[in-house]
């Protein structure tokens, strides 16, 4: 369209390092270094987490059925998405090592060895915090059909649209199932060469968007001003 425009990079590769720091991040949170730590996030809407919540529980009751060390974090930032998720807990009648924490997703994902994720912002932090992560998302089913057929490329996470390909898996609405939620995480977790591919693709975003990204924004907007 000939519109003039200015590549800044993003604030969030400014903001953290290239090297998570898994063990502060653990340590923080009252984590054993021995655990196999599982974020699940969500969403930060309500209809989200009205989604994805008994999707969630069941796929950690699946992951905890073949890693018994599992430990599974759930931020959530309002009191509203926390109570819909501790119902879903109860009506799943389910005794899991499910951590359900105000806030601190930044410190759930540094922690985590996996997270499963709903499509939206928060792929993009993990894959800057270098993570494997299962990518899902559940809508209404007119939603999907509408936004199905919008669609203009094949990927729906951040991580995989910056790659241009399929650096991790997403399963969204009708693939999504606990079951194959569970078995995608499982074989990211017995696959290192896989997690160690995943790692360097997202070295080389975060390299890519770390841009001195506040200064590049200034300068673009001061060279339209007048002097």
């Amino acid at each position: 369209a000939d519109i003039p425009v200015t590549y800044v990079g993003h604030p969030l590769a400014d903001i953290l390092p290239i090297e998570p720091d898994v063990a502060g991040a653990r340590e923080a949170l009252k984590l054993k270094s021995t655990a196999l730590v599982v974020a699940m996030l969500p969403g930060s809407r309500q209809s989200e987490v009205q989604q994805h919540a008994e999707l969630f529980i069941k796929t950690a009751k699946l992951i905890y059925q073949e890693y018994p060390n599992a430990q599974f974090l759930v931020p959530l930032i309002t009191r509203e998405t926390r109570q819909i998720f501790e119902l879903a807990i109860f009506h799943e009648q389910q005794s899991l090592p499910i951590q359900i924490l105000f806030g601190h997703a930044h410190d759930a994902m540094e922690a985590a060895d996996i997270i499963i994720v709903a499509s939206g912002t928060a792929t993009l932090e993990a894959a800057l915090l270098k993570k494997p992560m299962v990518i899902t998302y559940r809508m209404s089913n007119l939603s999907w059909k509408i936004l199905k057929h919008m669609r203009l490329q094949p990927f729906v996470g951040l991580p995989n649209i910056l790659a241009g390909k399929f650096v991790v898996p997403e399963l969204l609405q009708n693939e999504s199932t606990p079951e194959k939620l569970a078995d995608a995480t499982a074989k990211l977790l017995s696959d290192t060469n896989y997690i160690a591919e995943i790692k360097s693709e997202f070295t080389k975003i975060h390299h890519q968007l770390k841009q001195n990204t506040a200064e590049k924004a200034a300068s673009a907007i001061l060279s339209y001003l007048p002097q």
